[in-house]
């Protein structure tokens, strides 16, 4: 990943790193609460990773397969961005994995490299990953939100509901109509100083 950061920084070490460990959920715009059934067609299905590099100026295709090989590493959403010329020290280099949408994980990715960045150019985007069959518009959980959407939220009777946290990737669930849920989500994202829990699921 040196290489890839001495032609996006010019030297600066590119340092990708994993944030807020396993997280959970959606894509803006659907604003309605779904029943589990509905969220389980919605979501992708746990089916391998997808990376989309952004068009950045490297010539270089073993350059560009070492990228993508590094960032398939990465569960979705993911994104990883840089600010080109900033010192290494800095950790403006910044990669965010789990997080709930493609759109999460660039804003809360480019917003961390934006705050850290000093002498530096502008953050941009460097690579994104996606699970295989991502569609835009849908209920978008993180890989580890999708694994208990379909196992342990799954096994619970309803009512039931799951909430998540869009700035963190949190997520929280219980049996109940929802008050249960939305207090283990922000017990979790509280720890990361934030309150945001949403409902997305409920099962009556």
């Amino acid at each position: 990943m040196s290489q890839v950061a001495a032609v996006l920084s010019r030297g600066a070490a590119l340092c990708l790193l994993t944030v807020g460990a396993w997280l959970g959920l959606m894509a803006p715009g659907l604003a309605q609460t779904l029943t589990e059934r509905e969220a389980r067609q919605q979501v992708a299905p746990p089916r391998g990773i997808s990376v989309e590099l952004a068009d950045l100026p490297i010539n270089d295709p073993d350059m560009l397969k070492r990228l993508e090989a590094k960032a398939l590493q990465f569960p979705y959403y993911g994104a990883f961005v840089t600010s080109p010329g900033d010192p290494a020290e800095n950790q403006s280099a910044f990669g965010l994995a789990n997080l709930h949408s493609p759109q999460d994980a660039v804003r809360v990715a480019l917003a961390t490299c934006e705050a850290r960045r000093t002498t530096g150019a502008p953050c941009i985007l460097v690579a994104q990953t996606f699970p295989r069959r991502y569609q835009a518009g849908v209920l978008t959980l993180s890989a580890k939100a999708t694994e208990v959407l379909r196992g342990a939220f799954r096994q619970l009777d309803s009512p039931k509901a799951f909430a998540i946290s869009d700035e963190t990737g949190q997520f929280g669930f219980a049996r109940g109509d929802g008050t249960r849920a939305l207090a283990n989500c922000n017990a979790a994202a509280g720890e990361s100083g934030v309150q945001d829990c949403r409902l997305v699921v409920v099962d009556r």
